[in-house]
């Protein structure tokens, strides 16, 4: 009859154990889930910035080929998708404005762009936002 006592005080004493550890796996993963978050965005706003600067850099390209040209057409880049327009704003001044998508948010750079001498940016203004 003392087996039967023993292993009925090794239960509760391995129950209270598993209770232990399960709260101490809580705790952590408590901590670490504001880490995940912040790692999260990061990556996204890097991402994305990464992706509408390159629709930038191949807008300002075109321009610098072709000063009349009106932007690039949707397309594939990396693992979103980037546009541009451009927009005669003055005599030797246009506005960019940079798209890009990916994994439901976007990212759009607007510009002002001096083409008299090759394009040159004056100023941008960067916004990422969910579509």
């Amino acid at each position: 009859m003392n087996g039967g006592r023993e292993s009925g005080v090794a239960l509760i004493f391995a129950l209270i154990v598993l209770v232990v550890v399960a709260g101490m796996v809580a705790v952590v993963a408590a901590s670490l889930e504001p880490r995940l978050v912040t790692h999260r965005q990061l990556e996204r706003t890097v991402r994305l910035t990464a992706l509408v600067d390159g629709a930038m850099a191949a807008t300002l390209a075109e321009l610098a080929a072709d000063p009349a040209s009106s932007g690039i057409g949707e397309r594939g880049l990396g693992e979103g998708l980037v546009s541009s327009t451009v927009r005669q704003v003055g005599l030797h001044e246009v506005e960019v404005v940079a798209m890009a998508r990916a994994r439901g948010w976007s990212a759009v750079v607007v510009a002002r762009v001096d083409i008299e001498d090759g394009p040159r940016v004056l100023r941008w203004h960067r916004y990422l936002s969910a579509v």
